[in-house]
């Protein structure tokens, strides 16, 4: 079973759940960012963000990204994302 996260103690259960994946998303495309060895302006333009946009993903700024925004961005980098559900508990 996957421990809560302290979103689960801020926020109601749908906007924890929500956050969750926000939070997934936008760690997924950090790495990503991290791991292209590009540029900070080079990487912006492969997902076709601005850098100060690439700036606040690399910064973990979860409150400027929409959950949608998020999964296209993470599609422009090359990265699938996906969802998994499963009953709560």
């Amino acid at each position: 079973m996957m421990a809560r996260s302290v979103f689960h103690d801020l926020f109601s259960e749908e906007e924890a759940a929500e956050l969750e994946m926000r939070a997934k998303l936008l760690s997924g495309i950090n790495k990503w960012l991290s791991k292209s060895g590009l540029t900070q302006t080079e990487a912006a333009e492969q997902p076709g963000v601005t850098q100060a946009r690439a700036s606040e993903i690399k910064n973990g700024k979860i409150n400027r990204f929409s959950l949608s925004m998020l999964v296209r961005l993470a599609q422009r980098a090359g990265l699938r994302p996906g969802i998994k559900l499963q009953k709560a508990a």
